[in-house]
């Protein structure tokens, strides 16, 4: 599994190529554009928190929604495998290639502010596969994405594994997972999303999806709301499942929706692009999660805000993580 770091090149290569050939700017005049004289209600003023996102050679990246200046928050590091960060964007949990240990992945959590070491661990999955780390929300639990050869993993934050579901109704688990403020997690399976109860010893169906394609699911602060992406585009529904409405809409492909702090709006990426073998890139835009439809399409809709760092007039590009904190 891990030869898929080889591909890193021929990603890059694709990002470079295809964003010296694609821009996303919103023109003169436009009322989306912070930086256009005539705008009368620049998006710096809207929101709160940062954007948090991985930009090919770059690293991740923030940008403060309210001054909109770009920093860092990690350099690029080809041996970084996943990165989570804690709900109040103080903290975060980084998985990377263990130092002279093929079969182990590190696990560091630490602080944002001053990089303090928090905890440190090895964990070691089947076949030494790279792992993505997900915080709970109180931050007493490490979820690991599902891998090729592991299912769902669950350990505190000093390394001790917890749950191990490997399984569900007979069939491996595979695919991303998400957590709910009150410690259940959300995982598909088939066509269905489930969420588990908080021993991890059950789950229930949320909503059967009879879609070709559906994934990147996002929850709310609160727990009442969940957005994903079916077929090209954003959807939104309850918690229950229930009131599944279209939220976006465009020529192209949205992907990646996730929730503002206070759950009042979505950031989502727009004209979602293929780049090579493992590489994909979108722009960031914000739109309200009131459950109306929105096109995102570049100007086509004042209620769409694109993300954009000060000195630029376009939408801000992201090829990974994406997250509002």
């Amino acid at each position: 599994m891990k030869a898929i770091k080889l591909q890193y090149c021929l990603v890059l290569l694709g990002l470079f190529i295809f964003t010296a050939c694609k821009k996303d700017t919103n023109g003169p005049n436009d009322p989306n554009d912070p930086n256009d004289p005539n705008n009368p209600n620049p998006p710096a003023q809207q929101f709160p928190g940062e954007v948090i996102y991985d930009w090919a050679t770059e690293g991740i990246l923030k940008i403060n929604l309210q001054s909109r200046v770009k920093s860092t928050v990690l350099p690029d590091d080809n041996r970084r495998n996943g990165v989570d960060i804690s709900q109040d964007g103080k903290r975060m949990i980084v998985s990377g290639d263990a130092p002279n240990n093929y079969d182990a992945n590190l696990y560091t959590y630490k602080n944002i502010s001053d990089g303090a070491i928090i905890s440190q661990f090895e964990y070691y999955p089947t076949d030494g596969d790279y792992t993505i780390p997900n915080l709970s929300y109180d931050e007493t639990l490490i979820a690991v994405n599902p891998t090729f050869d592991d299912g769902i993993v669950i350990m505190n934050m000093k390394g001790q594994v917890l749950h191990h579901l490997a399984s569900f109704q007979g069939k491996k688990i595979e695919g991303s997972i998400t957590w709910m403020p009150d410690n259940t997690i959300l995982f598909r399976m088939d066509k269905t999303l489930y969420r588990t109860n908080t021993a991890f010893t059950q789950a229930s169906a949320v909503k059967t999806l009879n879609y070709d394609s559906w994934g990147g699911v996002a929850v709310n602060r609160d727990g009442t709301k969940i957005a994903l992406t079916i077929g090209n585009h954003v959807w939104m529904m309850n918690a229950d499942g229930s009131n599944l409405v279209q939220v976006t809409n465009s020529d192209y492909e949205e992907a990646y929706p996730t929730f503002s702090p206070d759950g009042k709006y979505l950031l989502l990426g727009r004209e979602y692009q293929t780049t090579g073998p493992f590489g994909h890139i979108w722009y960031m835009v914000i739109i309200p999660a009131d459950g109306q439809q929105y096109n995102v399409n570049e100007g086509a809709d004042n209620g769409v805000i694109p993300v954009i760092e000060k000195g630029e007039n376009r939408a801000a590009a992201c090829s990974g993580l994406m997250l509002w904190r």
